[in-house]
């Protein structure tokens, strides 16, 4: 599924998380290393998805109604989905509130002349046309031209190279680009219970680092 159809799933209640997930816990360093992955088109992970007539409880306010039919929700790629999703849309997605996040990921800036990542600071970025928010090329706010004229302004009128503008504008694509990437989406299918998703939800991560057993065990134990 592309990164843009998950995020509009979410906008149009069809993807939730269910309440046995932990809360956001993902800091800086993970949303940079995330982006800077799909910038050079390396591999993310994939997601887990179970699709179900009868989900259990769910984060968020949203009550799941019978007549909605089947939903899906999402048991492994939360982490990665809510950071995209705060990262493209500059909201927090609508299963969570704002106190729910522990880390505000938001405000990410790069270089649209070397791709390089960085939370804003103002003696760097300021008055520097380079340095954009990586929110507002995803929103379609960044044109090429203004960074353009911005630079050559402070060149003092001097011409900027063509090769710099092609460098500019590839990369302003590249970025605008990772809307349309894949996840890989692996599907428990309808007839599971939840049981058995809740089963396949601790074996892909117990093989992993990211969560304590603790928090495994509180998982297991709240979504049956």
């Amino acid at each position: 599924m592309k990164i843009n159809q998950i995020l509009d799933k979410i906008d149009e209640k069809q993807l939730f998380v269910p309440a046995f997930q932990r809360e956001y816990v993902w800091k800086r360093k993970n949303a940079k290393e995330l982006i800077n992955s799909l910038i050079k088109e390396y591999p993310t992970g994939t997601m887990l998805t179970w699709e179900t007539n009868n989900p259990p409880e769910l984060k968020g306010d949203h009550k799941y109604d019978e007549r909605q039919g089947a939903v899906k929700l999402i048991l492994d790629g939360q982490q990665r989905i809510t950071t995209l999703y705060m990262l493209i849309r500059d909201k927090v997605p609508p299963y969570y509130t704002k106190d729910d996040i522990m880390h505000d990921i938001k405000n990410l800036y790069v270089n649209v002349e070397n791709l390089e990542l960085e939370y804003y600071k103002r003696t760097r970025m300021q008055n520097n046309p380079v340095w954009v928010n990586i929110t507002e090329i995803f929103q379609g706010k960044v044109r090429l031209r203004d960074i353009v004229d911005e630079l050559e302004k402070s060149m003092n009128g001097e011409r900027l190279s063509r090769r710099r503008e092609n460098i500019i504008d590839d990369n302003i694509r590249s970025i605008e680009k990772i809307k349309d990437r894949d996840f890989v989406e692996q599907i428990i299918p309808t007839k599971a219970y939840i049981k058995e998703a809740i089963d396949i939800f601790y074996i892909v991560n117990a093989s992993g680092v990211n969560l304590t057993d603790a928090e495994l065990a509180l998982a297991q134990i709240s979504g049956y």
